[in-house]
């Protein structure tokens, strides 16, 4: 059938069902799309999310493929509680082979979409193929259609936000990307809400690959749970928890409440990774300073926390166009003390810029750091940098360069294809200074804080991920015994238990500092609310391991073994700082890496187990 307007179909077939949900299949190449129900053993044994979307890659496309050839297929998913009524359910994911990394890739983002996925009748959405020209997705109440989007190609995304709106309603949400994702850069995202994004894995730069310019997703369809009493009384249970300490203070600053007290004790990184709170003489930003521009909180859909805001910058040579998105921490940190640049005004004004051309703040604001310390020893010529003037603490430099690399512009373009491609035109010599694990920007946690990062950065097939589960932020309900900061032999069995309950977590839509509040023993209690079965946490810890095992399954079938992992010295204290809290700290990885892998079993090569527990966990035919 095609679609008034555009070209696609309606869903041929499939049924709305709250929990156990319909997916969603988009060929780009045939334009059309396909629903089908998704087993129920599926969500029992991955929930939702990046749990089931990597069960479902491993089935449908090869995991060696081009990420940026029609043979990748690009999934979005809501988490298994999303929308449910569950506290801190909003999340959903966008997973596919990263062009950044060249092996598994996925993105967790908050917002209001995942709800709306679920309200248009689906769980799941995967896109296979390639569309010969701009189109975007349009799903409503149970049907879809693919739609002509050549007069979206080239906004960027607020504006193709605002259009889609008043072409489709204010009541819809849009997914899309911005310039940066058109031109394929490896630090694009996929935005949301003007400004929250699933940032990570350059998976913006896959929807750009498929002519995807948006998905619009628009719907009242009913998302039942099968006890709403239940449910109804393990919130109001829980409710002041997210009023009181910790709550209270991210519902009043967000997430830069974390940046003093970072800058402090050496978890935010100063000057490209080489510096330490010895730099931080004169630094005023603080988030006080961030609320003087706040006007307004966000909070993603039916959170209790509200840890977002918009603020106005409405003079000055860092003016914003209207309200923005605040920056977050990571941005704070990577554009903030990892460039010397103490300005919020600036901040403020490259975090809307990435927001606006689509991009990763934390990837960009890696690349810029890298740019301004090859340029300051040497490696990286004037002429090459257009005559900006890179120098640490530079804000219009900073500010400027960001605008090229989301315009695409002389070095900009450059620093778009990514670290491996910027050393390969500057030079080998470059190299050592680009701080990203297999191509992917390090955030702004700094493992000589704590060595229990380095063991996540490393050993995580998305690597350079904090989210993702690590001793140095241990979930809620989780008894971590207290270790060193830098003691590394001792970790393995709480860094797997960590690990693996994130991934649970993660995949039933659960936001991570939800679950700091929260504890990760209450999850039982919430499932069986939305879907009326008994979970056991033995059940779910299984859950959280098959999920961690078949992401590294995904890496190996894409050519990504163990042995090939590398992370740069420098953040490994190779060499040690010399001054700040973390001084002289070195970070153990072997040590760390070694007593993981025995304490699974896990091959020293591959870092996948032994066939008897693939087979336990029904991942054995999936090995390839």
């Amino acid at each position: 059938m095609v679609a008034p307007g555009g070209r696609g179909g309606r869903v041929e077939e499939g049924e709305v069902n709250a929990v156990v949900g319909i997916l969603l299949n988009i060929d780009l190449d045939g334009q059309t799309c396909k629903a089908e129900q998704i087993p129920p053993g599926l969500y029992r044994q991955y929930l939702g999310g990046y749990g089931l979307g990597v069960r479902l890659l491993l089935e449908r496309m090869d995991p060696a493929c081009d990420p940026l050839g029609p043979g990748n297929i690009l999934g979005f998913a809501a988490g298994y509680l999303t929308g449910t009524g569950a506290y801190i359910s909003s999340r959903y994911m966008v997973f596919g082979k990263s062009p950044s990394t060249g092996g598994w890739g996925d993105s967790n983002c908050g917002g209001h979409l995942g709800k709306k996925l679920k309200n248009s009748g689906f769980d799941v959405l995967l896109f296979s193929g390639a569309a010969q020209s701009p189109v975007y997705l349009l799903v409503e109440e149970g049907t879809a259609q693919l739609l002509d989007a050549e007069e979206l190609w080239g906004k960027d995304c607020y504006e193709t936000e605002d259009l889609l709106k008043a072409r489709h309603g204010k009541d819809c949400e849009v997914a899309c990307i911005g310039p940066a994702g058109e031109r394929l850069a490896t630090v694009a995202g996929i935005s949301t809400d003007k400004g929250r994004f699933a940032a990570r894995s350059g998976l913006g730069a896959v929807m750009g690959s498929k002519k995807l310019k948006a998905v619009v997703l628009k719907g009242s369809l009913p998302i039942e749970v099968a006890d709403p009493e239940l449910m109804k009384a393990l919130r109001k249970e829980h409710l002041p928890l997210f009023k009181d300490d910790f709550g209270a203070t991210l519902t009043k600053y967000g997430t830069p409440m974390f940046y003093e007290a970072a800058l402090k004790t050496g978890d935010a990184p100063w000057k490209n990774w080489s510096s330490s709170v010895a730099e931080m003489e004169g630094f005023r930003i603080t988030a006080d300073k961030v609320l003087e521009y706040q006007v307004k909180r966000y909070a993603c859909s039916g959170c209790p926390v509200g840890c977002g805001g918009h603020v106005e910058v409405r003079e000055g040579p860092f003016k914003l166009e209207g309200r923005a998105h605040k920056a977050e921490y990571e941005t704070m940190g990577v554009f903030g003390s990892n460039l010397l640049v103490d300005d919020l005004e600036a901040i403020f004004r490259v975090n809307d810029l990435c927001n606006r051309y689509g991009m990763d703040t934390i990837g960009c604001g890696g690349l810029v750091a890298w740019a301004v310390e090859c340029f300051e020893r040497g490696l990286i010529t004037r002429g090459q940098i257009d005559g900006l003037e890179l120098s640490w603490g530079n804000a219009e430099a900073v500010v400027s360069l960001v605008e090229k690399i989301g315009k695409g512009e002389g070095i900009g373009a450059a620093l778009a294809r990514g670290f491996d491609a910027a050393v390969r035109e500057f030079g080998p010599e470059t190299a050592q200074y680009a701080m990203a694990v297999r191509g992917e920007a390090l955030p702004a946690h700094d493992p000589r804080w704590n060595v229990g990062l380095g063991l996540t950065y490393f050993l995580n097939p998305t690597p350079a991920h904090h989210c993702q589960g690590s001793t140095a932020f241990p979930i809620a309900g989780y008894e971590m015994p207290a270790v060193a900061p830098d003691q590394a032999s001792g970790r393995a069995v709480h860094h797997d238990a960590i690990n693996n309950w994130t991934h649970v977590l993660d995949a039933a839509g659960l936001c991570l500092f939800g679950y700091f509040i929260l504890s990760y023993k209450t999850l039982p209690d919430y499932l069986a609310a939305a879907d009326g079965t008994r979970w056991t946490t033995e059940e779910l810890e299984a859950a959280g391991l098959r999920i961690a095992v078949a992401r590294q399954i995904f890496n190996v079938r894409a050519g990504w073994t163990l042995d090939r992992y590398a992370i740069p010295e420098r953040v490994l204290g190779n060499p040690p700082l010399t001054g700040g809290e973390t001084k002289g700290v070195r970070v153990d990885l072997k040590t760390m890496v070694e007593e993981y892998l025995e304490l699974r079993g896990f091959d020293r090569k591959t870092g996948l187990p032994p066939r008897a527990v693939l087979e336990e966990l029904g991942l054995a035919e999936l090995q390839g």
